[in-house]
Protein backbone atom coordinates (compact mmCIF):
# COMPACT_ATOMS: atom_id res chain seq x y z
CA UNK A 1 0.00 0.00 0.00
CA UNK A 2 2.76 2.46 0.93
CA UNK A 3 4.65 1.56 -2.23
CA UNK A 4 1.58 2.31 -4.40
CA UNK A 5 1.06 5.68 -2.71
CA UNK A 6 4.72 6.60 -3.15
CA UNK A 7 4.53 5.59 -6.83
CA UNK A 8 1.41 7.72 -7.34
CA UNK A 9 3.09 10.73 -5.73
CA UNK A 10 6.19 10.24 -7.86
CA UNK A 11 4.12 10.03 -11.05
CA UNK A 12 2.15 13.15 -10.08
CA UNK A 13 5.31 15.10 -9.34
CA UNK A 14 6.82 13.98 -12.65
CA UNK A 15 3.75 15.14 -14.61
CA UNK A 16 3.74 18.52 -12.87
CA UNK A 17 7.48 18.88 -13.41
CA UNK A 18 7.15 18.03 -17.09
CA UNK A 19 4.32 20.57 -17.41
CA UNK A 20 6.46 23.25 -15.82
CA UNK A 21 9.41 22.49 -18.12
CA UNK A 22 7.10 22.51 -21.18
CA UNK A 23 5.68 25.85 -20.04
CA UNK A 24 9.14 27.37 -19.62
CA UNK A 25 10.36 26.11 -22.99
CA UNK A 26 7.26 26.69 -25.14
CA UNK A 27 5.37 29.47 -23.33
CA UNK A 28 2.19 27.41 -23.39
CA UNK A 29 0.72 26.10 -20.22
CA UNK A 30 -0.21 22.45 -20.55
CA UNK A 31 -2.90 23.28 -18.04
CA UNK A 32 -4.36 26.16 -20.09
CA UNK A 33 -8.13 26.17 -20.32
CA UNK A 34 -9.27 24.99 -23.77
CA UNK A 35 -12.93 25.49 -24.72
CA UNK A 36 -14.08 23.54 -27.77
CA UNK A 37 -17.52 25.16 -27.80
CA UNK A 38 -20.88 23.40 -27.70
CA UNK A 39 -20.54 20.00 -29.36
CA UNK A 40 -24.29 19.98 -30.10
CA UNK A 41 -24.28 23.21 -32.11
CA UNK A 42 -20.74 23.52 -33.51
CA UNK A 43 -20.45 23.54 -37.28
CA UNK A 44 -16.93 22.12 -36.97
CA UNK A 45 -16.00 18.72 -35.61
CA UNK A 46 -14.10 18.45 -32.35
CA UNK A 47 -11.19 16.95 -34.29
CA UNK A 48 -11.03 20.00 -36.59
CA UNK A 49 -11.20 22.38 -33.62
CA UNK A 50 -8.47 20.43 -31.81
CA UNK A 51 -6.24 20.68 -34.89
CA UNK A 52 -6.91 24.44 -35.14
CA UNK A 53 -6.05 24.88 -31.44
CA UNK A 54 -2.83 22.94 -31.98
CA UNK A 55 -1.91 25.16 -34.93
CA UNK A 56 -2.58 28.35 -32.91
CA UNK A 57 -0.54 27.03 -30.00
CA UNK A 58 2.40 26.32 -32.34
CA UNK A 59 2.19 29.88 -33.69
CA UNK A 60 2.05 31.22 -30.14
CA UNK A 61 5.51 29.80 -29.45
CA UNK A 62 6.87 32.90 -31.22
CA UNK A 63 5.40 35.11 -28.47
CA UNK A 64 8.60 35.12 -26.45
CA UNK A 65 8.03 35.91 -22.81
CA UNK A 66 4.28 35.14 -22.89
CA UNK A 67 2.14 32.32 -21.52
CA UNK A 68 -1.17 31.31 -23.09
CA UNK A 69 -3.70 30.66 -20.34
CA UNK A 70 -6.95 30.21 -22.31
CA UNK A 71 -8.05 29.50 -25.86
CA UNK A 72 -11.56 28.92 -27.11
CA UNK A 73 -13.44 28.18 -30.30
CA UNK A 74 -15.74 31.01 -31.41
CA UNK A 75 -18.63 29.47 -33.35
CA UNK A 76 -20.25 32.77 -34.34
CA UNK A 77 -17.09 34.33 -35.80
CA UNK A 78 -16.10 31.05 -37.47
CA UNK A 79 -19.53 30.83 -39.11
CA UNK A 80 -19.50 34.51 -40.11
CA UNK A 81 -16.16 34.24 -41.90
CA UNK A 82 -17.08 30.89 -43.48
CA UNK A 83 -20.36 32.37 -44.76
CA UNK A 84 -18.45 35.26 -46.33
CA UNK A 85 -16.09 32.82 -48.06
CA UNK A 86 -19.00 30.67 -49.33
CA UNK A 87 -21.09 33.65 -50.45
CA UNK A 88 -18.38 35.70 -52.11
CA UNK A 89 -15.70 33.12 -52.81
CA UNK A 90 -13.15 35.33 -51.06
CA UNK A 91 -12.67 37.39 -47.94
CA UNK A 92 -10.32 39.93 -46.46
CA UNK A 93 -8.11 36.92 -45.65
CA UNK A 94 -7.48 36.11 -49.31
CA UNK A 95 -8.62 33.16 -51.39
CA UNK A 96 -7.89 29.47 -51.85
CA UNK A 97 -9.66 28.03 -48.83
CA UNK A 98 -13.11 26.62 -48.16
CA UNK A 99 -13.53 26.86 -44.39
CA UNK A 100 -12.48 28.97 -41.40
CA UNK A 101 -12.08 28.36 -37.68
CA UNK A 102 -11.81 31.38 -35.42
CA UNK A 103 -10.24 31.02 -31.96
CA UNK A 104 -9.82 33.56 -29.19
CA UNK A 105 -7.07 33.39 -26.59
CA UNK A 106 -5.92 34.98 -23.37
CA UNK A 107 -2.27 35.21 -22.46
CA UNK A 108 0.04 36.79 -19.93
CA UNK A 109 2.91 39.01 -21.03
CA UNK A 110 6.37 39.22 -19.58
CA UNK A 111 9.60 40.75 -20.79
CA UNK A 112 11.06 40.65 -23.36
CA UNK A 113 7.63 40.52 -25.12
CA UNK A 114 6.66 44.09 -24.48
CA UNK A 115 7.73 47.39 -23.05
CA UNK A 116 7.58 47.92 -19.30
CA UNK A 117 4.10 49.37 -19.74
CA UNK A 118 2.72 46.01 -21.00
CA UNK A 119 4.92 43.82 -18.82
CA UNK A 120 3.01 41.38 -16.59
CA UNK A 121 -0.34 42.15 -18.25
CA UNK A 122 -3.23 39.89 -19.16
CA UNK A 123 -4.13 40.12 -22.85
CA UNK A 124 -7.65 38.94 -23.73
CA UNK A 125 -9.54 38.57 -27.00
CA UNK A 126 -6.50 37.85 -29.17
CA UNK A 127 -7.91 36.14 -32.28
CA UNK A 128 -6.49 33.31 -34.37
CA UNK A 129 -7.81 32.51 -37.84
CA UNK A 130 -7.14 29.02 -39.12
CA UNK A 131 -8.25 28.21 -42.67
CA UNK A 132 -8.85 24.97 -44.54
CA UNK A 133 -8.16 24.11 -48.15
CA UNK A 134 -8.60 20.73 -49.86
CA UNK A 135 -4.93 20.79 -50.90
CA UNK A 136 -3.33 21.74 -47.58
CA UNK A 137 -5.86 20.94 -44.86
CA UNK A 138 -5.97 23.28 -41.85
CA UNK A 139 -3.30 25.98 -41.66
CA UNK A 140 -2.58 29.25 -39.88
CA UNK A 141 -3.81 32.34 -41.75
CA UNK A 142 -3.50 35.32 -39.41
CA UNK A 143 -3.83 36.49 -35.80
CA UNK A 144 -4.37 39.68 -33.85
CA UNK A 145 -6.91 42.02 -32.37
CA UNK A 146 -9.86 43.24 -34.42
Amino acid sequence: MKKAAATAILIGATVLGAGFVWHMVHGISLFACVDYGDKNTNTHSEADIREAVSIARKQFRDFEGCVMTEIHYDEALSREESDTVQRQGFSSLGTGFDDVIYLESTFLTDSPFASDMWNHCKQSGYGWIITHSPENGWEFRTAGYD
